[in-house]
């Protein structure tokens, strides 16, 4: 799955009516968002510890950043 910014889409949407490129060479023409690995995700400085009930640490700021990749790709993976 690719996906863009709304800048992104609002320019291709300005491309496409304005312009007699094919739907192709639009898209070619933006970058798509690269959503970040689990190992990027870990290496990330935003770390956000709290505590558990069972005395361990839980890293907020990983396990967020996990679900909303997920979400964003479509479902719980």
């Amino acid at each position: 799955m690719k996906l863009y910014t709304e800048e992104q889409v609002l320019k291709m949407l300005d491309l496409a009516r304005f312009t007699y490129n094919s739907e192709d060479k639009i898209l070619l023409s933006q970058i798509p968002i690269e959503l970040p690995s689990d190992e990027e995700i870990d290496k990330a400085n935003g770390y956000a510890y709290y505590g558990k009930p069972d005395g361990g640490k839980y890293i907020a700021f990983n396990e967020g950043a996990k679900w909303m990749r997920d979400k964003i790709q479509g479902g719980n993976k």
